[in-house]
């Protein structure tokens, strides 16, 4: 009988350890992916919608905001901001906007957006550019442009 205890004392012991082994291999990835999740967390998307004048300049200028200098295809322009809307609303889009470089922005897009920003109605006139800002590289990958609606009268 203490022999037949003995034994089956044994068995438990062994699916103890195996069910104690797999639980330790299950463990660590179950708290990586706890890790990931808690170390780094989630930035919101940098796209971004500017309202501004954009003028020709014949030489770039300093750049600070809310004065933007711009570059598109190769030609320095100027773009007076007047409002910053981050599209995702957590992402700090005027903060970062204040970080642009002295250098400014290339203002980068598909060719039909970039025809779009070269037209002569896209000039000394309010207009949106909807974008993704990449501020340490100082571009702007324009997705949109339109003319800016105008400004409602308060009855």
């Amino acid at each position: 009988m203490k022999k037949k205890l003995s034994e089956n004392l044994t068995d438990l012991q062994k699916k103890m350890v195996l069910v104690m082994g797999l639980l330790c291999l299950t463990m660590p990835l179950g708290l990586h992916a706890q890790d990931a999740d808690v170390g780094f967390p989630l930035q919101p998307a940098p796209e971004v919608r500017l309202t501004g004048v954009l003028e020709a300049v014949k030489t770039p200028q300093v750049s600070a905001f809310p004065l933007l200098s711009v570059l598109i295809d190769g030609q320095p322009w100027l773009l007076h901001v007047s409002q910053v809307e981050p599209v995702i609303p957590a992402y700090p889009a005027q903060e970062e906007l204040q970080r642009v470089s002295g250098l400014g922005l290339r203002l980068l897009a598909d060719d039909p957006v970039l025809s779009a920003l070269q037209t002569p109605e896209m000039h000394n006139r309010p207009i949106v550019l909807e974008g993704w800002l990449r501020v340490e590289e100082g571009v702007l990958q324009v997705s949109a442009v339109r003319a800016a609606e105008p400004a409602k009268a308060n009855p």
